[in-house]
């Protein structure tokens, strides 16, 4: 993420933990990630130099006004303004981050050679929930090349359990 994303996420937030709306305006940001993930163009439109700035912010207002909060709007309106809409994406992850850390929450990404269960997300999520002290946020992905085991990456933690490390180990300890 860029110093730029990381900047204006964090005078969002500011804001937002202001008047208690962290959630909201998390939720806002979403909804306006979703519409521009689904027409991509849209960010183009939105960083083009043959659009005025006052162009640029009436297509906002058109789109988004009656749907998220004002300061959310005046936000998504600032970005264009400075020329930094291309960012949106990377501002979104960043107040996210924030979001999670004030609300004591982890994000995790699992990795395993082959889908869990429910019953082993359910046991693996409390197990690092008990590691970490919070709340976890679990996200699952499948890679046959790791062959067996689990790989978590934890804030700034990667636990590798899987069969891949282990055998390079092994291979590493006999010197082969």
């Amino acid at each position: 993420m860029t110093d730029i994303s990381k900047e204006y996420a964090s005078a969002l937030f500011e804001l937002a933990r202001e008047i208690s709306a962290e959630k909201e305006f998390l939720e806002a940001l979403f909804l306006i990630q979703a519409a521009l993930k689904e027409q991509p163009e849209y960010v183009s439109v939105l960083s083009s130099p043959n659009l005025s700035v006052r162009e640029k912010k009436s297509l906002l207002e058109k789109a988004f006004a009656s749907f998220v909060p004002e300061p959310v709007l005046s936000f998504a309106e600032l970005l264009c303004e400075k020329g930094h809409m291309s960012c949106f994406h990377d501002c979104v992850k960043e107040y996210q981050a924030l979001y999670q850390t004030f609300c004591s929450v982890s994000s995790a990404r699992v990795v395993s050679a082959v889908a869990l269960t429910e019953e082993e997300k359910r046991r693996l999520t409390e197990k690092l929930e008990k590691i970490s002290g919070h709340r976890v946020q679990t996200h699952y992905e499948t890679d046959e090349a790791i062959l067996g085991g689990l790989i978590v990456y934890m804030d700034d933690t990667v636990i590798d359990g899987s069969l891949r490390r282990q055998l390079k180990d092994v291979r590493d300890v006999i010197g082969t």
